[in-house]
C-alpha cells in the first residue's frame, strides 16, 4: 500500500513538473507585435512631449493671440497618453514596478496637458495686453506734445523695446531697466499735463504686460520641470531589460523541458520493462496463492470453531458475573427492606401487646358492670379507668395502623420496582420511580445523607418501568457510597427539548477525568477486589441506550458528581418493542 502511494505521488509530481515546464515555455509575457506596439507608443510619447516643450518656447516668441501650436501639441500629448493607458494592464502583467512607473507617467502627462492649456490662455492674455501696450505707445509717440527726438520720446521708445524683450523672455535685468524707465515717465507725467494721462496709461499697460509675462514664465518653468523625459527613459529601459530577461528565461525553460522529457521517456521505458517482468512473477504468485487459499479455508474453519467455543465460554462467564452482580444487589436490597419493615413492625407489635394486656382489664370492667356489684365496679375502674384507657387504646391502634400502612407501601413499591415489563410502551411517571428507589435504598442513606427533591411536572414517559427503576436505584446507591459520612443528594427533574431530564447530584469524593472516561465500560470499577464487578454502570448505560436516551456525567475531585439521564417523551413504536423483546434478560438485572 505504501509503495503504491509513493508511486502515485511520484507520477503526480512528474506530471505537475511537466505541465509547469510546458506552461513556462508557452506563456510568453509579450508577443512580438505587442512588444513593438509598446515600444512605438513610448517613442510617440517622447516625440509628443518634446514637441509640446518646443511649442511652449515658440508660442512665447510669437506672442500671438491664436496659439494653435500649443493646442495641437496638447492634443498630440493626450493621444500619446491615451495610447500608453491602453498598455497599462500589460505593463502590470509584466511587472508591478513598470505598472507603477507607467501610472506616474500618466499623471505627469495629465498635469503637463493641463499646464499647456493654462499656458495657452496666459500667452493669449500676454499677447492681448502687449498689443494694447503697443497701441498706447504708438499713439503717445505721435502726440503733438511729444516732439520727436526729445528725451521723453526716446525714453518711451526704449520702454517699448525693453517691454518687448521682457515679454519674449523674462529677464531680471530687463525688469530693472523697465522699472527705471517707468519711474522717469512717472516723473515726467507730473510736469507735463498734456501727456499725463497718456503716460500714466502707458505705465499701467506696462505693468499689466509684466504681470502677464511673469505668470507665463512661471507656467513655462513648471512645464519644463516635469520629468516626463526621464520617466520615459526609465520606463523604456526597465521594459526592454525585463523583456530580454523573459526571453532568456523562456529559452532556458525550453532547454530544461527537452532534457526532462527525455528523462521521463527513459524512466517510462524502464518502468515498462519492469512491469513486464512483474507480470510473469505475478502469474507464478497467483498459482501459489490459489494453492494456499485451498489450505487456508480448512485452517479458517478450524479457527472459527475454536473462536465460537471461546465466545460461548465468554458469554457463560459474563452471565455468571451478571448473576453475581444481581445476587449482591439483591442481598443489599433485602437487608435494607428488612430493616425498613422491622422498624414499623416492631412498634406495631409492641402496641398490639399493650392492647392485648389491656383486654382482660376491659373484660373485668364489663363483667362488673353487668353484675351490678358496685364494689367490684369500683375496683375494676381503678385497675383500668375508661377515661384514660380508651384514648390510649385509640392512640396505640392508630400507631399500629400507621406502621402497617408503611409496610404495605414498601411492599407495593417493591412490587412496582420488580415487575416484569414486556415492552417499552408502558407510560411511567419518573418522579414516582425516583421515590420508589429512594424507599428501597433508604436504609443506606438515612441518618447521614440529606435528600433534596426538585421535581418538575413531567408527562408520563414510554419505557420499561422496572429497568428505569433499576437505573435510579443504581445511581442513588452509587451516590450514597460516594459520600463518606454526611452529605447531600440533590435530585432534579425537568423537560428539555422533548426529553425528560433527571439529574442526580451528590457531594461525594468525585472522579478524575480518566475515571469518567471509563465508568461505563464493562468490568471497570474503582472498588476493592470483591466489592464490585464493574457491571453496574455498564448495564445502566445499556438500558438508557435501549430506551433511545442518553446519560452524561460531570464530576470534580473533592466536590461531587452529577449524573444526567435524558429519556425521550415519545415512543419509538415497534423499534423500541423489538429491542426490549430481543434482550429480556435486561428486565430482571439489578445493579449494585
Amino acid at each position: 500500500m505504501l509503495q503504491r502511494l509513493l508511486m502515485a505521488i511520484s507520477i503526480g509530481a512528474a506530471i505537475v513538473v511537466l505541465v509547469v515546464l510546458v506552461v513556462r515555455t508557452q506563456s510568453e509575457p509579450q508577443t512580438v507585435q505587442g512588444h513593438l506596439a509598446r515600444l512605438t507608443t513610448l517613442a510617440q510619447l517622447r516625440v509628443a512631449d518634446e514637441n509640446a516643450t518646443a511649442q511652449v518656447t515658440r508660442a512665447r516668441l510669437r506672442l500671438s493671440t491664436e496659439a494653435k501650436g500649443l493646442a495641437d501639441a496638447a492634443r498630440r500629448l493626450e493621444d500619446a497618453g491615451s495610447a500608453l493607458a491602453t498598455h497599462r494592464d500589460e505593463f502590470r502583467m509584466v511587472s508591478r514596478d513598470l505598472a507603477g512607473t507607467a501610472a506616474g507617467l500618466l499623471q505627469q502627462i495629465d498635469e503637463k496637458k493641463s499646464l499647456l492649456g493654462t499656458y495657452e490662455r496666459q500667452i493669449e492674455q500676454l499677447a492681448s495686453s502687449f498689443e494694447q501696450l503697443r497701441g498706447q505707445a504708438e499713439a503717445l509717440l505721435v502726440h503733438p506734445a511729444l516732439p520727436a527726438g526729445s528725451a521723453l520720446h526716446t525714453a518711451v521708445r526704449r520702454l517699448i523695446e525693453e517691454v518687448t524683450l521682457y515679454a519674449l523672455q523674462s529677464n531680471p535685468d530687463n525688469q530693472q531697466t523697465i522699472e527705471a524707465l517707468l519711474n522717469r515717465l512717472s516723473a515726467e507725467a507730473a510736469s507735463a499735463r498734456a501727456l499725463r494721462g497718456a503716460l500714466l496709461g502707458l505705465g499701467r499697460a506696462t505693468t499689466t504686460v509684466l504681470g502677464d509675462s511673469d505668470r507665463a514664465s512661471a507656467t513655462a518653468d513648471r512645464i519644463s520641470q516635469l520629468p516626463i523625459t526621464a520617466e520615459l527613459d526609465q520606463l523604456r529601459h526597465r521594459y526592454v531589460t525585463h523583456y530580454a530577461k523573459a526571453e532568456t528565461e523562456i529559452a532556458r525553460y525550453r532547454t530544461v523541458l527537452v532534457i526532462y522529457a527525455g528523462a521521463l521517456l527513459a524512466v517510462f521505458g524502464f518502468v515498462g520493462w519492469r512491469l513486464r517482468r512483474s507480470y510473469g512473477e505475478l502469474d507464478r504468485s497467483h498459482d501459489a496463492l490459489q494453492t494456499l487459499n485451498t489450505k487456508l479455508e480448512a485452517t479458517v474453519e478450524e479457527r472459527t470453531a475454536e473462536l465460537r467455543k471461546a465466545f460461548d465460554d465468554l458469554r457463560l462467564q459474563q452471565a455468571q458475573l451478571v448473576q453475581s452482580e444481581k445476587m449482591a444487589a439483591l442481598g443489599q436490597m433485602v437487608a435494607g427492606v428488612a430493616h425498613e419493615i422491622n422498624t414499623p413492625l416492631g412498634y406495631a407489635r409492641g402496641n398490639v401487646e399493650t392492647v392485648r394486656e389491656a383486654v382482660p382489664l376491659i373484660r373485668e370492667l364489663f363483667d362488673a358492670q353487668a353484675s351490678g356489684d358496685t364494689a367490684r365496679q369500683e375496683q375494676a375502674r381503678r385497675s383500668w379507668p375508661p377515661e384514660e384507657g380508651l384514648p390510649e387504646l385509640e392512640m396505640l391502634l392508630g400507631d399500629a395502623e400507621y406502621g402497617l400502612e408503611q409496610i404495605g407501601e414498601l411492599v407495593r413499591g417493591l412490587k412496582d420496582f420488580s415487575r416484569v415489563d414486556r415492552s417499552f410502551n408502558e407510560m411511567f411517571d419518573l418522579n414516582d420511580g425516583i421515590d420508589t428507589a429512594l424507599k428501597i435504598c433508604q436504609n443506606q442513606l438515612k441518618g447521614r445523607v440529606e435528600i433534596q427533591r426538585d421535581y418538575a411536572e413531567l408527562p408520563p414517559v414510554p419505557c420499561a418501568p422496572s429497568q428505569i427503576n433499576q437505573v435510579f436505584l443504581n445511581l442513588l446507591n452509587n451516590a450514597g457510597q460516594a459520600i463518606d459520612g454526611a452529605g447531600t443528594i440533590a435530585i432534579r427533574t425537568r423537560v428539555e427539548d422533548q426529553m425528560a431530564v433527571v439529574e442526580i447530584r451528590d457531594t461525594g469524593c468525585g472522579m478524575d477525568a480518566d475515571t469518567q472516561a471509563h465508568i461505563f465500560e464493562p468490568f471497570f470499577t474503582t472498588k476493592p477486589v470483591g466489592k464490585g464487578t464493574g457491571l453496574g454502570l455498564s448495564i445502566v448505560f445499556r438500558i438508557i441506550e435501549d430506551h433511545r436516551g442518553s446519560i452524561e456525567v460531570d464530576s470534580t475531585i473533592g466536590e461531587g458528581t452529577t449524573f444526567r439521564v435524558k429519556l425521550p417523551l415519545r415512543s419509538a413504536g415497534t423499534g423500541g418493542t423489538s429491542n426490549a423483546t430481543a434482550r429480556p434478560e435486561n428486565l430482571q438485572e439489578t445493579v449494585a
